[in-house]
């Protein structure tokens, strides 16, 4: 029997136990995940193990309450959660994170900030960390050895298939194997990759829950030297616009600076994401430009309708992302082999299949991503031009958000939420908070 069971190990429920083994080691905790622990992930176990799917992320640390922070600001005054900001931005400088931040010089910053405006596009000044895909991992480490020493128990490759609940109150978990592991505090934080479970859960315990927005697009390569100047100064550059036709939102996200591209395996379908090592490497530069999408009635899952577009395109990929010159999509015609080739620079993802994104995704997509880069164009030039590269598909999965107290307790007494996968967060410190503030209400609740 525990006192507390996370089921989770990525920033989320790290960050949880993190707070378990600094504020009261007398507590049973068991930490849970489904994949490896950290030294044992290969670079293929993108989404699931210690660290979470961050762990072999970018890197980027946002402290800034902008943006995916704003999912816990119904709950928190800015203040408040700066104080979160501020609270977990100290971990990570203690576990080595290099204190370089961005944007390097606000001034200069705010003029860029101004000549988007005056192209009606958003341009977002967050501060930020970058630590990179080669450094994240012994960052994670080190978290991860911290834990086992305060005596947290860590349970790897094990995947929780149900809860436990009686007279709604939460009893403990059911592995896939059927066995049951008891605890009096259950924290649910299995990460992005696992949404659709968090969905079957609340759905079979009427948790009470709302469909949230996703975002389904592309990413976007180019040469680094059309982006270099604003990613030298902010590192992070986040823009938001409305399109001309449908008057949809576009954004980008997760740019990555002389960076590369790469595949996240869901098993049935395959999506890409972007990444960059500490020391910038690589010759091109890259980044998410994304479509809001949030459903009504009839079908409300959006996370379904994403699903779906994903599989349509690893369909037409043969199991793999498609590759398309943003020149060919424009023209309406696929790229091949050889009109990739015509491009100035060259893929960083090898392993992606030439073809038409527009055969795989809705022509409102479509038309959204092509209107867009030619909006992001006008503050970046030869953004539009023959050695553009898109690769789809690019999905951001955020579609249940768990409703819960300030503490992220759910109307199931002792059951709580936490992470990306909840819905209560949008990234690597959002996940984090949330962890934290879900242990400091067990820990309320438990000692107060």
């Amino acid at each position: 029997m525990y006192d507390v069971i996370i089921v989770g190990a990525g920033p989320a429920g790290l960050f949880s136990a993190l707070k378990f083994s600094q504020k009261n080691k007398n507590l049973k905790v068991l930490l849970i995940d489904k994949g490896n622990l950290v030294e044992n992930r290969q670079k293929t176990e993108v989404m699931n193990g210690f660290g979470g799917a961050g762990t072999f992320s970018d890197g980027k640390l946002h402290f800034t309450p902008v943006l995916s922070h704003e999912k816990l600001l119904h709950l928190y005054t800015v203040s408040e959660y700066q104080e979160y900001l501020d609270a977990v931005e100290k971990i990570f400088l203690d576990y080595g994170v290099n204190p370089e931040y961005y944007p390097k010089d606000l001034s200069k910053a705010k003029d860029l900030v101004d000549n988007a405006e005056r192209n009606n596009i958003k341009l977002f000044i967050r501060k930020t960390l970058h630590v990179g895909t080669d450094k994240l991992p012994k960052i994670i480490k080190k978290m991860q050895d911290d834990i086992l020493k305060s005596n947290i128990e860590l349970l790897p490759n094990t995947e929780i298939k149900d809860l436990i609940i009686e007279n709604n109150k939460i009893k403990g978990v059911v592995t896939k194997e059927n066995k049951e592991i008891l605890g009096k505090y259950v924290i649910c934080a299995p990460g992005r990759y696992n949404a659709s479970w968090i969905e079957k859960i609340t759905n079979k315990y009427n948790i009470k829950t709302v469909y949230d927005k996703i975002e389904v697009g592309v990413r976007v390569e180019f040469p680094a030297s059309i982006n270099n100047g604003h990613s030298e100064l902010m590192y992070e550059t986040i823009y938001s616009l409305y399109t001309k036709t449908f008057d949809d939102v576009v954004r980008t996200f997760c740019p990555c600076p002389k960076g590369f591209v790469a595949i996240e395996d869901y098993k049935d379908y395959v999506c890409v994401n972007g990444y960059s090592n500490s020391n910038n490497d690589g010759k091109n530069s890259n980044f998410a430009l994304v479509v809001e999408v949030a459903l009504t009635k009839p079908l409300e899952s959006s996370r379904k309708y994403a699903e779906f577009i994903a599989q349509g395109v690893t369909l037409l990929g043969a199991g793999k992302p498609i590759i398309q010159r943003f020149k060919d999509l424009k023209q309406g015609r696929r790229s091949t082999p050889d009109r990739i080739l015509k491009a100035h620079i060259e893929p960083s993802l090898k392993d992606a299949i030439p073809g038409d994104i527009g055969m795989a995704m809705p022509y409102r997509i479509t038309k959204n991503l092509i209107e867009g880069i030619e909006a992001l164009s006008k503050i970046l030039p030869g953004l539009d031009g023959d050695s553009t590269f898109l690769y789809a598909p690019e999905v951001k999965f955020r579609s249940t958000k768990v409703f819960t107290n300030k503490k992220l307790e759910t109307e199931i007494e002792n059951l709580f939420m936490a992470g990306d996968g909840a819905g209560v967060s949008g990234n690597i410190i959002g996940a984090a908070i949330s962890g934290i503030i879900a242990a400091e209400g067990i820990i309320s609740k438990e000692f107060t």
